[in-house]
């Protein structure tokens, strides 16, 4: 009996091969968005990050959060310093008029404008009252005087070639305008740092003086420091006025 081969077709043991795509120059990922009017869709690794941005934005509210009470605090020491001298004036009519407890209301009240929370004792001594005021009315003027020598130090710091006229030969960084204004702007910068850290201590001070003496937070260095700062202050004023 005879078997007639079986043919087998060529394709049937042949590999497939792969569709052939055609190039359309778009990058993969990205769908055809001819004859539609939907926006092309961006993938998703090149979407930007939202989280470096969100952290930028705390560090900068952060950062001008602490500028803003570094600002406040900076107005309200100023202010503290300026209105010790009238503050002082009025605890010594407070006591005059009302007794102790009128001075401690109008220390209390200065306090307070400067943003400071301190427990007063109503029942403070008269004696410690009035020293107070006295020790505060100096200090007051010590604010006073610090302040005129900021506005001279800026009269002839930025503002040096108008205040001053020629020549410079004398004159530091002279002979020419252009350096005596240089040298006395470097200068002023100096003056205005050392002044405003002289205010600071002196306000630090005051409030630590008004606590020692009116309240109840006892500190027994408060007024043997005082008292040679009020002297010296004295004694620099006379010899400013002099040399004036």
């Amino acid at each position: 009996m005879s078997h007639a081969p079986i043919s087998v077709p060529a394709s049937a043991g042949a590999t497939p091969e792969a569709p052939s795509v055609r190039p359309t120059g778009r990058e993969p990922g990205v769908a055809s968005t001819a004859g539609s009017g939907a926006a092309p869709s961006v993938p998703a690794a090149r979407r930007p990050h939202s989280g470096g941005r969100a952290e930028a934005s705390d560090r900068a509210a952060v950062s001008g959060a602490r500028g803003r009470r570094v600002r406040q605090g900076a107005g309200r020491r100023l202010a503290y310093g300026l209105g010790l001298l009238p503050a002082a004036a009025g605890e010594l009519v407070g006591v005059a008029v009302s007794g102790p407890l009128g001075g401690v209301d109008t220390a209390r009240r200065h306090l307070a404008c400067g943003g400071v929370t301190s427990d007063l004792d109503d029942r403070a001594p008269g004696p410690r009252v009035l020293l107070h005021g006295v020790l505060s009315a100096v200090l007051g003027g010590l604010f006073w005087w610090l302040a005129w020598m900021a506005l001279l130090a800026t009269a002839r710091g930025p503002f040096y070639g108008f205040v001053v006229a020629g020549p410079y030969d004398d004159a530091w960084g002279g002979p020419n305008l252009v350096g005596a204004w240089a040298a006395h702007a470097w200068v002023w910068v100096g003056t205005l740092v050392v002044l405003a850290v002289v205010w600071w201590a002196l306000g630090a001070l005051q409030i630590r003086l008004t606590e020692h003496l009116l309240g109840g937070r006892r500190r027994p260095w408060v007024v043997p420091v005082t008292v040679p700062v009020v002297l010296g202050f004295g004694l620099l004023v006379a010899a400013w006025v002099q040399q004036i």
